[in-house]
């Protein structure tokens, strides 16, 4: 099986969903958001922080011809973990998994309705705006290193980069202005979670996994679980980067790395991808969410509360 685990450590950066269904809110954006729905004492909302970014753990099966299945089940059929919690850190997790859903949770604003924008998704939205920025940059880059369909690979290529850069400079800036402390925090709940997140996905997820894919539950389940604990090392390494004195440069750099293997992977194109453009490129996206990200954020917080208590999901008993 194709394993994204080959990039050590270096993956969970600006383009790690690239080859994947595209995310919604970064993840330390959803940390964020949990956080502020959450009164919960702090190793109950490191286990809501863990879950609210769980949905995503199956963009990582890149390659995987049943990976669109599985991240449809987690964005749409997310109940199905609230219902297999049984335990206070069971709820805990299932609390978060919710807030993060497609279908009336925080990734609802993001791709598909935003409470200050309705007629798009907040990152849809400026991920247009940004690809039509970043364009003429980014073709010629392509023509300079030698690629002759230049036109072609960056109109395919660029939805995706400027969707993850959008997410990524969100992220960025909530932990500065928002809660300097939530790449620490997000470090330190992929580092604690409990056994309840794996166990819930293959309640939630295993036996539909195996008929869908013609397989044994055991080799589901084992999917599942090899799967999520990339995921939750993952996002261990993307809260420490977060936490850096100078966390954008460290990402730009990650990234150069992972948009070569992109690269190389997807269009078989040889070529050296500097940190400076993906640094460019993030602070362009920066510049595009500075001035309405907080807006859009605090709106969801209120829409998501809302639709969890109208749902009946409560979570862990306090």
């Amino acid at each position: 099986m194709k394993r994204v685990a080959l990039l050590a450590g270096a993956m969970i950066v600006l383009l790690w969903s690239a080859a994947a269904p595209l995310y919604g809110w970064g993840s330390a954006t959803h940390a964020y958001i949990v956080s502020q729905l959450s009164d919960k004492p702090g190793t109950v909302n490191l286990q809501e922080i863990y879950g609210a970014v769980l949905p995503d753990v199956f963009n990582l099966m890149l390659g995987e011809p049943f990976q669109d299945h599985l991240c449809t089940q987690t964005h749409d059929e997310f109940m199905k973990v609230v219902e297999s919690a049984t335990s206070d850190r069971d709820k805990a997790v299932a609390y978060g998994f919710a807030s993060h859903n497609e279908a009336w949770g925080a990734d609802r604003t993001a791709h598909i309705s935003s409470v200050t924008h309705p007629e798009t998704g907040y990152v849809t939205g400026k991920r247009d705006e940004l690809v039509a920025a970043l364009e003429p940059k980014v073709r010629l880059f392509l023509v300079l290193s030698g690629v002759p369909n230049a036109g072609a690979v960056a109109k395919d290529m660029l939805p995706m980069v400027a969707d993850s850069a959008i997410e990524t400079a969100v992220d960025l800036l909530v932990c500065e202005h928002q809660d300097p402390t939530l790449g620490g925090r997000l470090a330190l709940a992929a580092r604690s979670r409990s056994l309840s997140a794996p166990i819930l996905l293959n309640k939630a997820y295993a036996a539909e996994f195996a008929a869908t894919a013609g397989v044994t539950e055991a080799v589901a389940t084992s999917l599942i679980v090899e799967t999520e604990n990339e995921f939750r090392q993952q996002m261990e390494s993307y809260g420490t980067a977060l936490a850096q004195a100078e966390p954008m440069d460290a990402l730009a750099q990650q990234a150069s790395e992972l948009a070569k293997l992109l690269l190389a992977g997807e269009a078989g194109l040889a070529i050296d991808v500097p940190a400076d453009l993906m640094k460019q490129i993030l602070e362009g996206a920066t510049d595009l969410v500075k001035d309405d990200y907080a807006a859009e954020l605090t709106a969801t917080i209120a829409r998501v509360r809302q639709e969890l208590q109208s749902h009946g999901v409560a979570g862990a008993n306090p």
